[in-house]
């Protein structure tokens, strides 16, 4: 009897807790003002909805409180109308319903949306007569109307009662006060009473729990020395701020993680303050166009003063500090995998290479699009100005060091195909090239000095990619400063000799040749040896197996012994060798 009654006190103190906890989370909506309620519920969905979007009226809403693109049945998009109605619904409350769905289907700022749900959103549960009226009504507008209700509206109270709290009772305040130990933590040297490194964690690490019940963030408190810790681009990061302690190299640092897409609606994070930059100088042009395409932007040390109002009493002065910008725009558009070919007067295709849309922005003055070749040897950045009509397009080259030969050389190839009369035709991957369109903008005028560099370039890695198909080892592109005098000359003799050519060199003047003769008599008259054939590529040691040496008619000028192994040192007439590949048996 004693276990059974230890049982049934079990189950009782939990059923208990189930229904304190459903009491906590219960909320009068009846009592409440109705903006508060279309807050709270907004909220709700945004946080069960981390994508969803929360719309700000301009002229009106348009039908649409909270829109969660590409959410619906086949990607389709899913519209929420929040209403602060607590009560049946009467004839007036269903027509301002009706107006809505029906505002949202004709107002041309929402025409490129494909809704196939509509969700009316309110804390009042529906009669089946309600219920049927909304889903009729929403079949008479092509979408599928739902009604989420109290009982919804209960649910995501139960699940998110930190947003209860934070609205409704009073949780702001306790959040502040956290807000406050975290950021004194956060910017001094020293705390008042000394406490020491574990004692501030401690007393941090406590306030962050209370941050927990912060609705629109979540905060990361580290604490480390040496280095300050890099950012990283994380999901849902909006502020990363890390602070130096100059008295003992040490830091703290706090990433600020948004729970939903709204949080920056409701708490937006927000840096005011002035940027310096010398007129003319490369920055201040970095900015403008910024300013007009949203192109990245990173000014000088120093170049920016201002004040940073933050959520998690991370807001404070900022003094000398630098600003950089960057695309945030995820959004690719249609077919971001591209095909570019070169295409001759006469419609024969001379090249082509593939390309990948990687950045979108736009500006005031109009949009910038970012195409990566896709083997990361260029890229390619268009500029067009709306206004003016115009556009621009430049041309980069990525870093080739290190990268096979085999992989860039058709993308210089490519380029060298570049300019007049030619001209580029562009086109979706995996679809016919001859569909494409016809871009004139890929004749480029190059000025003689990078041209002469492009073709010396092409011609260089041309030769290695030639070799390589005689090594199993990846030939990789040399840095320039790592490319010695005479180097390009023995890759051109190695291709030829790999090719069954039979090639000549000339050794300096008064040198002689020292040959190993490993172990046999010295030869009578001309003869050959086989000799390593090998080629040095920057830095790298490039074996390709064994060549032929032939030496006309030698002068022997006696042995050496180096090593416990016997050389024959010699001179030909002319300072002559001539060498081949030595054939297969």
């Amino acid at each position: 009897m004693q276990r059974r009654f230890q049982s049934a006190r079990c189950n009782a103190n939990k059923w208990f807790y189930i229904l304190q906890t459903w009491y906590m989370t219960r909320v009068e909506w009846t009592r409440l003002e109705g903006a508060d309620v279309e807050a709270v519920v907004a909220m709700f969905l945004n946080r069960d909805h981390s994508r969803s979007t929360r719309i700000t009226p301009s002229r009106g809403d348009g039908g649409v409180d909270i829109l969660d693109r590409g959410a619906g049945p086949n990607g389709s998009d899913v519209v929420y109308q929040v209403k602060r109605y607590t009560e049946p619904l009467g004839s007036k409350e269903k027509t301002a319903v009706e107006d809505s769905l029906k505002t949202l289907m004709k107002d041309p700022r929402w025409a490129e949306l494909n809704v196939e749900e509509w969700h009316l959103v309110l804390p009042w549960d529906p009669s089946p007569e309600a219920e049927k009226w909304l889903r009729e009504f929403g079949g008479k507008q092509g979408v599928t109307a739902i009604w989420n209700g109290l009982t919804w509206v209960e649910t995501l109270s139960s699940k998110y009662p930190e947003i209860i709290d934070y609205y409704l009772h009073g949780g702001r305040s306790q959040i502040q006060e956290a807000y406050e130990i975290v950021s004194a933590a956060f910017g001094a040297e020293r705390t008042e009473s000394g406490l020491g490194v574990l004692a501030v964690q401690e007393k941090v690490s406590k306030a962050l729990l209370t941050l927990e019940d912060d609705p629109h963030y979540r905060y990361e408190h580290r604490f480390g020395s040496g280095e300050l810790p890099a950012f990283s681009s994380r999901p849902g990061l909006v502020l990363h701020l890390a602070h130096p302690y100059k008295s003992n190299g040490q830091w703290s640092a706090v990433d600020v993680i948004a729970r939903c897409a709204a949080s920056t609606v409701e708490r937006p994070i927000v840096v005011r303050g002035s940027l310096k930059l010398e007129p003319g100088s490369e920055a201040a042009n970095a900015f403008q166009d910024f300013m007009a395409y949203g192109s990245p932007f990173r000014s000088p040390e120093g170049a920016y003063t201002g004040e940073l109002d933050a959520p998690g009493g991370l807001s404070r002065a900022i003094d000398g500090a630098m600003v950089s910008t960057w695309s945030t725009n995820k959004d690719l558009g249609d077919d971001p995998e591209l095909h570019l070919e070169m295409v001759a007067p006469d419609g024969k295709m001379l090249a082509a290479v593939d390309l990948k849309r990687i950045e979108r922005s736009q500006g005031a003055e109009g949009l910038r699009v970012v195409l990566e070749e896709t083997n990361d040897v260029f890229i390619i950045e268009d500029r067009y100005n709306v206004s003016g009509k115009t556009s621009s397009r430049h041309l980069s080259f990525i870093d080739l060091t290190g990268k096979p030969v085999a992989k860039v050389l058709p993308a210089l190839t490519f380029l060298t195909s570049c300019h007049a009369p030619n001209f580029g035709r562009l086109s979706r991957r995996y679809t016919p090239p001859e569909k494409g369109v016809t871009d004139l903008n890929m004749a480029f005028q190059w000025p003689k000095e990078i041209n002469e560099n492009l073709m010396r370039m092409a011609e260089l890695v041309g030769l290695l990619a030639r070799i390589q198909t005689s090594s199993a080892a990846t030939i990789k592109v040399p840095g320039a400063a790592a490319v010695r005098e005479g180097q390009p000359q023995s890759w051109l003799a190695a291709a030829k000799i790999l090719s069954g050519e039979s090639i000549t060199r000339v050794y300096e003047e008064g040198h002689s040749v020292r040959i190993d003769l490993d172990g046999a008599p010295t030869p009578a008259g001309s003869f050959e040896v086989s000799v390593p054939l090998e080629i040095i590529v920057g830095e790298q040691h490039v074996e390709l197996g064994q060549a032929l040496a032939y030496f006309d008619t030698p002068t022997f000028l006696g042995s050496q012994e180096l090593d416990g192994r016997t050389f024959l040192e010699l001179q030909t007439a002319q300072r002559r060798i001539t060498y081949r590949l030595l054939p297969k048996r």
